[in-house]
């Protein structure tokens, strides 16, 4: 019982400041070098026994320095699908030609338009939402492209012929067949 209300006081150094992580990470190490162990170091300070491990570890491996508060995530342009030549090569293309002198079947640069050019002339595949916010970064406005209309699918401007079908029950009369007058032979 007592082990879930230590489990449950444990604070998430995640929604600390960086001082106050960098402090935290202090006071790790200067318990451990005092001598007192993992576990107690974690109880004291209200981590768990893993981070209180890989806090020592990094201590150890690479110095003072590793304790420093760092930025995290990503940094501005790391991991992108195109390197900024290629980027700057696109946004060049786009700028001074047309779709159909780069032998690509549309008429305006539009989405598709820059996702097939990408990967005709870079050889990379692109979602349509990535153009999209390259062409954000980029500060280039295209138009989206029309949505073309599928076979044996409805059309906006079918459903109201479909919703308007009579809801009554439908009445099957027999009806009399008309005379046929005979034809002169």
């Amino acid at each position: 019982m007592q082990m879930c209300s230590q489990i449950t006081n444990k604070e998430d150094a995640r929604s600390l400041s960086a001082m106050e992580q960098y402090e935290r990470r202090r006071q790790v190490v200067r318990a451990h070098e005092r001598g007192a162990k993992k576990v107690q170091i974690a109880r004291e300070l209200g981590l768990s026994y893993t981070a209180v491990c890989l806090i020592i570890a990094r201590y150890v491996n690479q110095g003072a320095d590793a304790l420093l508060p760092h930025k995290r995530g990503r940094r501005a342009g790391e991991g992108r699908a195109l390197s900024s030549e290629q980027e700057v090569q696109l946004q060049e293309m786009i700028k001074a030609k047309k779709p159909r002198q780069l032998q690509l079947d549309f008429p305006e640069w539009n989405r598709p338009a820059v996702a097939e050019l990408i990967t005709k002339h870079l050889g990379v595949q692109m979602h349509i939402r990535s153009v999209t916010n390259y062409l954000k970064r980029w500060n280039i406005v295209v138009e989206r492209a029309e949505p073309r209309p599928h076979q044996g699918r409805l059309t906006v401007a079918a459903v109201p012929a479909v919703l308007n079908v009579p809801t009554a029950p439908l009445v099957v009369s027999v009806a009399e067949p008309a005379s046929v007058e005979e034809s002169p032979t």
